[in-house]
């Protein structure tokens, strides 16, 4: 077990932007009426949102981080450091963060790097930026979480199809000596994930 513990950090804010169109649980074909109660009884998922072919993971991010700057009277000079977190990026390079950074109008001197990992991504990126801000020489990040998650399932299989949907989210993170420390778990070892049946 992986025991993470952050200083001198505060969470401004977070935003999120999913896509408009909504695929309803109950409407999946291959399900029958038992699976779909159990499916939604043991998963808990009731709907799921699904972006457009033309729609990219960074322009979920994008919209998520547009908002959440603009919330919180943020100048885009002052960030410091862009961290994408992502199974999917645009392109196998460059990288999604570097299109981000750009597209945000952020400084050229901005910290951006990629992160590949899924469904602990957003808990090794908080750690990740939280490491790199706690130190005080880099005051403000922003850590872009997103996947088009069903450019990568298939409508036949049960197993994921129903799953996973598309959304982006990015939590603004700033540098507070006198910010409560927070702590984070990561419970499963990679030998415990392997064995897990997913």
């Amino acid at each position: 077990m992986a025991l993470f513990s952050a200083h001198n950090i505060s969470i401004k804010g977070v935003s999120a932007c999913v896509p408009k169109q909504r695929e309803l649980t109950k409407d999946y074909a291959l399900f029958s009426a038992e699976e779909h109660d159990l499916f939604v009884k043991s998963v808990g998922i009731v709907e799921r949102r699904v972006a457009p072919f033309e729609v990219t993971t960074s322009d979920l991010c994008f919209h998520a981080a547009e908002k959440l700057i603009k919330d919180l009277d943020w100048k885009k000079r002052e960030i410091d450091c862009l961290i994408f977190v992502s199974q999917s990026p645009d392109y196998f390079l460059p990288a999604t963060s570097i299109i981000l950074q750009h597209r945000l109008g952020l400084s050229k001197n901005t910290m951006s790097f990629d992160v590949s990992l899924g469904c602990s991504g957003y808990v090794y990126g908080l750690q990740l930026m939280s490491s790199i801000i706690s130190g005080g020489q880099i005051k403000k990040g922003l850590l872009l979480v997103g996947d088009k998650s069903t450019l990568s399932t298939h409508i036949e299989d049960k197993s994921t199809y129903p799953l996973f949907g598309d959304a982006g989210t990015a939590t603004a993170i700033e540098f507070n000596t006198n910010a409560s420390q927070f702590i984070l778990i990561c419970k499963a070892t990679v030998a415990e994930r392997m064995r897990l049946k997913y």
